[in-house]
């Protein structure tokens, strides 16, 4: 469990660094904003970018705090918790609780480069002014101390457990390290900070929680749970030389650049702010306030308040601005850095639009302000305007067909290519070469392969008007389709995607036939001379069929199915064949076949406009005479 949770007056779990880190943070880049707004030709564009910290998420969130928007994510580790930067803004310390670790991140990369191990359950840390070192205070018990040029811990101070907060002096000599009541006696050690040796104690009384150091040195503000009060300590006496009633818990103090005055966060309601000259209160700020920030121009605190959200408060009128959730996560601390990065870009709209150009497109993403060039696949685009920090509207210049990363480019580099920055271009309306095979039954069921231009999204194939059973798509020059059952002759085979359907040409003529039957039986296979009988014929491909024959000769027919046709025998004809031999005349002639006990046998033919069922022993059908 946090140490925080362990009592009901515990401070919130939202972590930022040591007030110390964001005063000397902001004095070393008091101006530099301005210095930056107009760079020289083709100069990279320094910005400032906040880094939130997304306890619940394991993760930093990066924000353009000028669009306001989140431009990336970088993993760390376990229940990220306080976050401290260097004073030129180019590396991040992430103080993860639940790993034991401090992830540090390249401003520049957006990347953790070092993980470093630190004591049990890190709770505080403070970046020494001159950046060269960053100490991690350990609720489990003891303080490592981080080189920052090694990305090692080099020393270690402090065994006690219970220490809540690290602040350093202004000129870095002295480090003040704050236990609670919940490990040894209440109080606050002075240590070297060049050996790390405690120099001196100064006990406290009651239970106290957040620490701030005047930049001096020469005084403490200790806030008290038990008296909602903060005590002003004289560090020369150690003495409590005035008491500031607060209605509540205060968090550590964070300093204004000019190191004048302190802003506390108080039971996570508002913000008190203390004048350091007269030791007073000389505002209240309502806010839902956590771990604070100021940014580099000291204009503005941001305030991480977890559930609720990243405050933004306007110092000069005590304001907040705006409350910022989105993709954010749960923020539990916030620090600012100073980067030279490259815009991103994360949605286009339309996606699509035809190879002739010319579709306006709404780009969407993160710092395009300075954006210098706008490109389709590598093709600049014909006129684009950059509408804010995270929005262009840009013209699609002519391209060939496909999906194509659409970038962004300014003087710090090119966007990098994403999910979100596609666009693609619609083929032209497909055209059809080839077919084969060029023909098929009508039955359907033939796999035709088509090839064409532009067939890449194709949507449709359709054999004269009807629909392809289905069809595949194999390249942009080839689809494979599969024919329905239709009626006998000549079609034109289209094929349509988004820009249109091919067409009609003497390449894309495909010609249905009926198959040619095939007769597996007849039954009955004995009849009368006279004719009448109702003879089933079973076999295949009986689609289209028109002429039913015994011998030679017609007979009425019902065609059943594909598979099945009901006949009746015609009368024994002198016109009829005897089985085996083609029509030709009856064999033997006259009257000889109409004798008693004769028996005249037949094949039983069907034809389609294709073809004539094959003579075999199964279609045979023999009339008999009775004696």
């Amino acid at each position: 469990m946090l140490p925080e949770l362990r009592k009901v007056r515990r401070r919130s779990a939202s972590g930022v660094a040591a007030f110390t880190t964001f005063a000397a943070f902001a004095l070393a880049f008091a101006g530099v904003a301005g210095a930056a707004a107009a760079p020289p030709a083709h100069a990279a564009t320094v910005r400032t970018l906040a880094y939130v910290v997304d306890s619940a998420g394991d993760s930093v969130r990066v924000m353009d705090p000028a669009a306001k928007t989140v431009v990336g994510t970088i993993p760390v580790g376990a229940y990220p918790y306080k976050i401290v930067v260097s004073p030129d803004g180019g590396t991040a310390y992430v103080l993860n609780y639940n790993s034991d670790t401090v992830s540090v991140i390249d401003a520049a990369s957006s990347t953790v480069t070092h993980t470093v191990p630190v004591c049990a359950s890190p709770f505080s840390e403070a970046m020494k002014p001159d950046g060269t070192q960053v100490w991690v205070g350990c609720y489990g018990g003891g303080i490592s101390v981080i080189d920052t040029a090694s990305a090692t811990v080099t020393m270690t101070a402090g065994t006690a457990p219970g220490l809540g907060s690290i602040a350093f002096t202004g000129d870095g000599s002295t480090v003040y390290a704050l236990y609670n009541d919940d490990g040894p006696p209440p109080g606050v050690d002075a240590i070297d900070s060049a050996t790390g040796a405690v120099t001196r104690t100064i006990p406290l009384s009651g239970n106290p929680e957040g620490l701030t150091v005047s930049p001096d040195g020469s005084t403490l503000y200790i806030a008290r749970w038990d008296t909602d009060a903060l005590d002003v300590i004289d560090t020369a006496g150690g003495t409590v030389s005035a008491t500031l009633p607060v209605g509540g818990v205060a968090d550590d103090g964070v300093l204004n650049p000019a190191g004048t005055t302190a802003y506390n966060c108080i039971t996570g309601k508002d913000v008190a702010v203390i004048d350091l000259a007269s030791r007073s209160i000389t505002a209240t700020l309502p806010d839902e306030c956590g771990e604070m920030a100021f940014t580099p121009d000291g204009t503005t605190l941001y305030s991480a308040n977890g559930g609720h959200g990243l405050s933004v408060i306007d110092i000069a009128t005590g304001a907040v601005t705006s409350t910022l959730t989105t993709g954010l996560g749960v923020p539990g601390a916030v620090g600012f850095v100073r980067v030279a990065p490259a815009a991103s870009v994360s949605a286009v709209s339309p996606a699509q639009g035809p190879e002739a150009g010319g579709t306006t497109v709404t780009i969407t993403g993160g710092l395009f302000t300075g954006a210098t060039g706008v490109d389709f696949g590598g093709t600049p685009a014909a006129s684009f305007t950059v509408d804010s920090g995270t929005q262009i509207t840009a013209v699609a210049p002519a391209h060939t067909d496909g999906t194509f990363d659409v970038t962004v480019t300014d003087d710090n580099g090119t966007s990098a290519t994403g999910a979100g920055d596609k666009f693609t271009y619609a083929e032209s309306a497909p055209t059809v070469t080839g077919l084969s095979p060029s023909g098929g039954v009508s039955s359907g069921g033939t796999s035709v392969t088509i090839t064409g231009t532009d067939l890449g999204t194709t949507s449709a194939v359709y054999f004269g008007g009807t629909a392809a059973s289905s069809f595949t798509v194999d390249s942009d020059t080839q689809v494979t389709a599969v024919t329905r059952a239709q009626t006998n002759g000549t079609v034109d085979v289209t094929v349509t995607n988004s820009a249109g359907t091919s067409p009609a040409t003497a390449a894309d003529r495909f010609t249905f036939f009926s198959p040619v039957p095939v007769i597996t039986s007849v039954s009955p296979s004995v009849g009368l001379y006279l004719g009448g009988t109702a003879v089933t014929i079973t076999g295949i491909r009986f689609t289209g069929a028109f002429r039913v024959s015994f011998g030679g000769v017609a007979a009425s027919y019902t065609l059943d199915s594909p598979t099945q046709i009901t006949a009746i025998a015609p009368p024994v004809s002198s016109y009829m064949s005897p089985a085996g031999t083609s029509p030709a005349g009856m064999s033997p002639a006259g009257g000889a076949m109409l004798r008693p006990n004769l028996a005249f046998t037949v094949d039983v033919r069907v034809s389609t406009d294709v073809d004539t069922s094959a003579i075999s022993t199964a279609d045979r059908y023999t009339y008999t005479v009775p004696g």
